[in-house]
């Protein structure tokens, strides 16, 4: 019996393990009278003021969630370029059936797939026997100007009769939403950026030789003739162009926008900088120039194009920059 008395007086703590130890003490008697109001008073405060700023804390997260929501309804091709990238992945991986999956929520994106994108879906339509994506695609892609010649290929197939009967009322879609103008004359501008890209760097290994007026004269008719283009019909894009049809090589390509403005920035001249953003949300410009424009420059300052070739004539001809 004492035994047994010594152990019931064990602390709690020591008798079950993950208990609080209360022991024998006299407990304190309940405030009453003015320290009972001092303390409800505290209390209603305390949770007053926990309320007031979760409400705020709340306020704050919907606020967050509506500009996050409110952006990525702006910016278009945002998901489309990441689904688009990731299913041409697949595509290149054989992964047909998750590249399917991933072309068709891009396309679900926007009201405009791009005519490059369009093109590997086409052909993993065609891997995946799926004849009426096929079709839609086909005619999609002829809707934005792309000839009949590029589609011969698949004529085995049991949707093209169908589309060759319905071409000409595709391709008639084509001219009369379309700005043929637009396209020629980008294409235009398009070689000439290709042209002195080229005499540059043959100046360069001393294949040939350019006076410093010249290649100064060269580079900013290049730059002045994209921004009135620009400023005449608004940044190039296939919304307003068209698919960009490569009849050389049979094959369709993204238009050469992003080549241009990195040709640019390296003679010298950082244009539309603030713009890059909206260029990637509006489908002019995929989203990893909006990352190498940040970084691409040439080998002066960045305030101009005559800086810029008197700096590369310092480098590659050994001639000083005058200031």
């Amino acid at each position: 019996m004492e035994q047994n008395k010594k152990k019931e007086n064990l602390p709690v703590s020591r008798q079950a393990k993950g208990f609080s130890y209360v022991g024998r003490r006299k407990l304190a008697s309940a405030p009453t009278g003015p320290l009972l109001s001092q303390m409800s008073y505290l209390r209603t405060t305390l949770c007053s003021t926990i309320r007031h700023h979760m409400n705020l804390k709340l306020s704050l997260l919907i606020f967050l969630w509506v500009i996050l929501n409110s952006f990525g309804q702006q910016c278009e091709y945002q998901e489309y370029f990441l689904l688009t990238d990731l299913a041409k992945d697949q595509t290149s991986k054989k992964d047909y059936k998750a590249a399917k999956n991933n072309f068709k929520q891009a396309f679900s994106k926007t009201s405009f797939p791009l005519g490059h994108d369009l093109s590997y879906a086409l052909y993993v339509a065609d891997e995946t026997n799926d004849d009426e994506w096929a079709l839609l695609i086909a005619k999609q892609l002829a809707k934005g100007g792309i000839p009949l010649r590029y589609f011969v290929k698949f004529k085995k197939r049991k949707w093209y009769k169908r589309f060759v009967s319905e071409f000409h009322s595709l391709n008639q879609y084509y001219e009369e939403n379309f700005n043929l103008e637009i396209r020629v004359r980008f294409l235009e501008l398009s070689k000439k950026d290709a042209d002195f890209t080229e005499k540059y760097h043959s100046w360069r290994v001393r294949e040939i030789e350019l006076t410093k007026e010249e290649l100064i004269n060269d580079a900013t008719e290049r730059l002045n003739d994209f921004k009135e283009f620009n400023q005449k019909y608004g940044f190039p894009n296939e919304q307003t162009m068209g698919y960009n049809y490569n009849r050389r090589l049979n094959r369709i390509e993204p238009y050469p926008v992003g080549a241009m403005m990195i040709h640019i920035y390296q003679m010298g001249v950082l244009l539309y900088q603030d713009s890059i953003p909206n260029f990637v949300c509006t489908g002019g410009l995929h989203p990893s120039y909006k990352k190498n424009l940040k970084t691409i420059r040439g080998f002066g300052n960045s305030t101009g194009v005559k800086q810029e070739i008197e700096a590369r004539f310092a480098k590659f001809r050994g001639e000083p920059i005058n200031h």
